[in-house]
């Protein structure tokens, strides 16, 4: 109960790594304020939170809206009575706005549609959350961010090269945050997530089908499997537990001294 009676705003948490992360810090003794777009997939992750016998909040937010933002940080201090933890896990990869095809990956077909989605979730989302939730963390003098980033923002690529730079963009800017917050006692860090099968990657998967041949006849799921396996030096894909495992360390006091860090937890794929 390395948390306990802690809360934690959990952006994202309707499903994916936002719902593993928002059960792993439930496990741990934070009362859980789930967020989502989608309100009935945040109301049934808040309903799995509960049953860990801590306090869970659903609430509706588009994180590429400032009131949103700012509502979803109100609601927590006034549903929930304080504030301790933020964690950015809101996100697309951009693929929903593009037709499958070999191509998809060249910057001259990417419309810029999908570049305006991709950045403002996964990036403007992060800087919205971050600046609706930081007066309240000088003022009390602490708090811990998590931004969920992805191995994809460590460096440059020939794939998803929207979705790479959005989550390169918030390594960058979980780094100024970090030193901005320093003098106030609050950790921002970001954690880089590795292959996992969550919604984006189901919908993703059906791209890099059909820029590989040898996995255009697998199932999707199969096809994962198959491209997780070969990618990842351990041999196995993670899970969204790992990611909460990883983020209930990043919010704790074990890791005071930690901060304005990007923790890979991919297996081995990418490598500081």
């Amino acid at each position: 109960m390395r948390l306990k009676d802690q809360v934690a705003i959990v952006t994202g948490g309707g499903g994916g790594i936002g719902e593993g992360v928002s059960l792993c810090l439930a496990r741990e003794g934070a009362h859980v304020v789930v967020s989502d777009l989608k309100l009935d997939l945040a109301e049934a992750a808040a309903e799995k939170v509960r049953a860990q016998g801590v306090k869970a909040l659903a609430v509706r937010t588009d994180v590429r809206e400032e009131k949103d933002c700012q509502a979803l940080v109100d609601l927590a201090l006034e549903k929930m009575g304080g504030l301790d933890i933020l964690v950015c896990s809101a996100g697309v990869s951009g693929l929903g706005l593009l037709t499958p095809a070999p191509e998809l990956n060249l910057l001259e077909n990417i419309p810029v549609e999908s570049w305006d989605l991709t950045l403002d979730v996964n990036l403007k989302g992060v800087f919205l959350c971050n600046r609706a939730a930081i007066p309240h963390f000088k003022k009390q003098k602490r708090g811990k961010i998590v931004n969920v980033s992805s191995v994809a923002g460590r460096h440059g690529g020939a794939t998803l090269p929207v979705y790479a730079a959005s989550k390169a963009g918030v390594i960058n800017l979980s780094q100024s945050v970090a030193l901005q917050l320093a003098p106030y006692g609050v950790n921002v860090n970001t954690l880089c997530p590795g292959i996992i099968w969550t919604p984006m990657w189901a919908e993703g998967i059906r791209f890099i089908q059909q820029m590989n041949p040898a996995l255009k006849e697998m199932s999707p799921r199969q096809a994962w499997e198959v491209m997780a396996r070969g990618a990842i030096p351990f041999g196995r894909p993670q899970t969204t537990e790992d990611m909460g495992n990883a983020v209930v360390f990043l919010v704790s006091d074990e890791a005071r001294e930690i901060t304005g860090q990007a923790l890979n937890v991919d297996g081995g794929i990418t490598f500081n």
